[in-house]
């Protein structure tokens, strides 16, 4: 059997596996150094392979992924990246992947647990080897990155806050004279932004002339003595306008202890500037006004102790002022006591406060409020004693000028330029049913018993357009209740500029008043109708009695005469003319018989003897046609005359004066009323020329007659084109007697 290797004798072979031996020895030394450094680096180091799964890891990746190392291995890297950031991981892997180079991300990754934190990574490919790899280094750069974001938010909250407040930096490097400011600086002085530095004279050239060597001592003292720089003065912008700037500023020291540079901030204060200027020039008007009006201003302590009192309104109280500080206010104006206490209560408000003297009470008009800064309460008072007096005298005129409203006879409302009620009295009241107090102010046509579309309600209207007549006048009726008024409105007098001031407006219930005159006048006509009908009767009575007289005695003559002649001719056998004058005679004497009483009219009635009257009108001398409507109505006596006599008067003057061929005459009773009309084709004539000359007495008396009888009597007519005359009679019972 062969001997042990080691007993071998020594060979070249032998030589050379000892060496290798050896090399393997000093291999796995080092693979474990190698080892020991790889898991023990300060970074996280991951083998991946070509889909990127996890070959190899160290304990440090193992804790920053928050995992065993055994458990990550064989996974995807890229579940471990963030998933907003897993497109751009999937970037830089293929970057690495297609060359040779070292190749940075920064990216957001996670842990198993999901903890979010930033890393950067740095890969490279792997050595060559059968597959492809990609070696991959990873850093925590959470603390880096927090670091970086609070000073870039701060930077920014300084940003903005220097631009909020128009505040820009300044540097002046003394050994170079440069002079490095930003954007607003440069805008403070009116000049437009250049980025690039430029020298100190630029600035010093900017401030306005007078403030020129107030800049140079306030450097020079910086400069030298290290005092802080903070000045105001004055930039002149190139448009010649005046700027104010507040100027602070640091002297900045080398290592050798000598100034470097002055670093400085400068701010444009010109708004700030005005609204000082201008809160003094208000002081200086207020004080002006304290001195000058009657008004005066109290700080006091919540105790009511006063700090201070000043103003001219102290002059009523004959005072000088602050004379009453230290004292209290509650004892020297006890009526303000209740309201001052609510004001230091904290609720401002306005009341007037009373303070009575040797001479007379005094009226100050308060407004006060508590300051909760100062702790003090602020009493602004207003001198109003002679507008007090002024009041309570209007007060004293208004009511008596009430008391006399009230008392007068007739309702009284006056309203302003824009329709308001502003005065309504206890007549009006009582006539519209709206008091007082619920009238005023209101509309005015809400409370008068009219409205805008009357007759009445268009005259306040006229008023309320700024009429200009002395005053209107009109008389008016409401039908429910059933009452009669008269309105009198008088337009007031306008203030300047205004085109109307209201109006005055007098309501006078006349209803009564109308049924008196109604009454008055029915009995006026209720005499006229008895004197007319008086006059009738003795007319119809004196005409019986004519025509009896000559019917009975001229009639009998001329009868008895032509019988004698009549058997004188029959003896004799001749005939006599005088017969036939005889005859002609009777005819007229029957003729005028009957036009003085027509029997024919007491006998058989109205109807009867209008047919008569009409048939008495020979058809050669006029065509008359007669229509009769409704004449069977009983109507009275007297009434019927008068219709005759008015009928027979129109056919009359058509025979006699029209010069007509055809008339035509209606007479009808209708709803209580006569109708009676005469139309003719006669010549026609001028009806006021003709009624008021001598021609005209028929026409006249038919005009009276009409009166008398409560009607009317209407003519109309024009030269060439005939007459119409109308005539409408009421039938009046008291007529019946």
């Amino acid at each position: 059997m062969p001997k042990p290797a080691d007993a071998l004798p020594y060979t070249p072979n032998c030589q050379l596996r000892q060496q290798l031996q050896e090399a393997r020895a000093a291999a796995e030394a080092a693979q474990a150094r190698y080892a020991e450094l790889y898991d023990f680096a300060p970074v996280a180091l991951f083998t991946l392979d070509a889909g990127g799964a996890i070959a190899q890891l160290n304990k440090r990746a193992g804790c920053l992924l928050g995992a065993p190392t055994e458990q990550l291995m064989g996974r995807r890297f890229q579940l471990y990246v963030r998933p907003d950031s897993r497109p751009a991981f999937r970037q830089f892997l293929a970057l690495v992947q297609g060359s040779r180079e070292r190749h940075t991300a920064q990216l957001d990754l996670q842990t198993g647990a999901g903890m979010r934190f930033a890393a950067q990574l740095e890969g490279q490919p792997g050595p060559a080897g059968p597959a492809p790899t990609l070696q991959l280094a990873v850093l925590d750069v959470s603390p880096l990155s927090h670091e970086t974001e609070r000073r870039r938010r701060s930077e920014e909250r300084l940003t903005l806050a220097l631009a909020a407040s128009g505040t820009g930096v300044w540097v002046w490097t003394f050994a170079t004279n440069a002079l490095e400011w930003d954007a607003q600086s440069q805008a403070c002085f009116g000049r437009p932004h250049h980025s690039g530095p430029t020298t100190f004279a630029v600035l010093q050239a900017a401030v306005h002339p007078h403030d020129t060597l107030l800049l140079q001592r306030a450097l020079q003292a910086t400069i030298r003595h290290g005092h802080p720089l903070d000045l105001m003065l004055r930039a002149q912008w190139p448009n010649g306008s005046v700027h104010y700037l507040t100027a602070n500023g640091k002297v900045q020291y080398n290592a050798q202890g000598r100034p470097d540079c002055l670093i400085g901030l400068v701010r444009d204060v010109t708004a700030r500037h005005e609204a000082e200027a201008a809160l003094e020039y208000r002081n200086r008007q207020l004080q002006q006004l304290l001195d000058n009006l009657p008004v005066m201003v109290a700080r006091f302590a919540p105790s009511g102790e006063l700090l201070e009192v000043a103003g001219a309104g102290l002059r009523r109280l004959g005072m000088p002022g602050n004379a009453l500080v230290g004292t209290s206010l509650f004892d020297t104006f006890p009526s303000l006591t209740q309201p001052v206490r609510r004001l230091l209560a904290g609720e401002p408000g306005s009341f007037l406060g009373i303070a009575d003297t040797a001479n007379q009470r005094v009226y100050y008009q308060n407004y006060g409020f508590f300051d909760e800064q100062s702790q003090q309460g602020v009493l602004l008072a207003f001198d109003v004693t002679e507008s007090e007096q002024i009041k309570k005298q209007l007060f004293e005129e208004q009511r008596f000028t009430k008391s006399l409203l009230d008392h007068y006879v007739d309702g009284v409302a006056a309203f302003d330029q824009y329709g308001r009620l502003t005065a309504w009295n206890r007549v009006m009241a009582a006539l519209t049913g709206w008091a007082e107090a619920e009238a005023l102010g209101q509309d005015v046509f809400a409370c008068l018993p009219f409205g805008p579309a009357s007759a009445p309600g268009l005259i306040v209207a006229h008023l309320l357009r700024g009429a200009r007549r002395p005053r209107f006048y009109q008389p008016f009726s409401l039908l429910a209740p059933d009452r009669d008024f008269e309105l009198t409105a008088i337009p007031l007098e306008p203030a300047h500029g205004a085109s109307s001031c209201g109006g005055l407006l007098l309501l006078r219930n006349v209803t009564e008043r109308n049924r008196l005159h109604a009454s008055t006048a029915r009995f006026k006509a209720r005499q006229q109708r008895d004197t007319f009908r008086m006059v009738l009767v003795a007319q119809e009575v004196e005409r019986k009695r004519i025509a009896e007289a000559l019917h009975n005695g001229v009639g009998q003559l001329l009868y008895a005469t032509r019988l004698h002649l009549e058997e004188g001719a029959k003896a004799l056998g001749t005939s006599n003319k005088a017969m036939a004058l005889l005859e002609e005679a009777i005819k007229a004497l029957r003729s005028v018989s009957f036009e003085l009483t027509p029997s024919v009219l007491e006998d058989f009635g109205l109807a009867v003897a209008l047919q008569k009257l009409a048939g008495s009108i020979p058809p050669a001398k006029l065509r008359l046609h007669l229509y009769l409507a409704h004449l069977d109505h009983p109507l009275p006596q007297l009434l019927n005359v008068a219709i005759y006599r008015m009928a027979q008067e129109l056919l009359n003057n058509v025979v006699k004066h029209a010069h007509a061929t055809e008339a035509t005459l209606h007479v009808a009773y209708e709803e209580g009323h006569v109708h009676i009309s005469m139309e003719d084709d006669g010549g026609g004539f001028d009806v006021p020329s003709t009624v008021e000359s001598a021609q005209g007495i028929g026409l006249a008396g038919l005009y009276n007659r009409a009166a008398l009888l409560g009607g009317r009597f209407e003519l109309v007519s024009h030269p060439g084109r005939g007459t119409i005359a109308t005539v409408l009679l009421p039938v009046i019972e008291e007529q019946e007697t």
